[in-house]
């Protein structure tokens, strides 16, 4: 299984949920790519951080960095309850569970931009995508 599996196995659990209508979704980066502000509207990079095999090796727990970005403080911590609420618990054909591991941060980029984000991770449990 590659993290790009993982990855697209989690975004397309995340789109499937009406919360997240309009958000949008980077897969395995740090920050969103051009043309992407957030006064586009809520914009979520995930990507795997680490995780371990499971017990049978057919399952796999990898950890997920997610850093939701928004506008500002308020919307940014509204969007990470968001998440939470339609992520926490939830499964698939592929994902058997999902857990947040940290409460979310909020945090700067420390570029230029200085977009506002939450940092957050969650275990998720899937099947080896193989």
């Amino acid at each position: 299984m590659t993290s790009t599996d993982e990855t697209l196995a989690v975004i397309s659990l995340l789109e499937a949920q009406s919360a997240f209508t309009g958000w949008k979704f980077f897969g395995n980066v740090e920050e969103p790519p051009p043309p992407y502000t957030p006064a586009d509207g809520v914009g979520v990079c995930l990507k795997v951080r680490g995780g371990n095999d499971g017990d049978p090796i057919v399952l796999m727990h990898p950890s997920f960095q997610f850093k939701v970005y928004a506008k500002d403080e308020v919307v940014c911590q509204a969007a990470a309850r968001t998440l939470h609420d339609n992520f926490n618990e939830k499964y698939s054909i592929d994902i058997l569970a999902v857990n947040r591991e940290t409460l979310p941060v909020l945090l700067r980029e420390p570029t230029a931009r200085e977009w506002i984000y939450a940092l957050v991770f969650y275990k998720v449990m899937l099947r080896h995508l193989n």
